[in-house]
């Protein structure tokens, strides 16, 4: 049984929002969903140059949430299914990546 812990990467993008707009987000208002999704299902421009889609395994558990900032922004975590492996956490608003962090073991 894979374990996909959604509450970790929902407070770690809160807590990377936060960092990056130099004030609080509220948790409240920070709504989303974790999808199993193929390498192929997924927006290249959600990734910076240094980390192209081929790197990425053939399936990730892809997290979106709104974070209450704009209507346009929302933030995001790439992992793999045993939810160890960070792959890429980001925030986009309007079609631009704005921040990311690019991940290894958190586990």
């Amino acid at each position: 049984m894979r374990i996909i812990d959604e509450q970790m990467w929902r407070q770690a993008l809160i807590r990377a929002a936060s960092e990056h707009y130099h004030h609080p987000i509220d948790s409240s208002k920070v709504a989303g969903e974790a999808i199993v999704f193929d390498r192929d299902e997924i927006d290249g421009t959600l990734l910076s140059e240094s980390l192209p889609l081929e790197k990425l395994p053939d399936q990730v558990v892809g997290y979106t949430y709104t974070l209450g900032v704009a209507d346009d922004t929302f933030g995001y975590a790439l992992v793999n299914l045993e939810c160890t492996t960070l792959y890429v956490m980001g925030i986009i608003e309007s079609d631009r990546l704005v921040w990311h962090q690019e991940g290894g073991e958190t586990a």
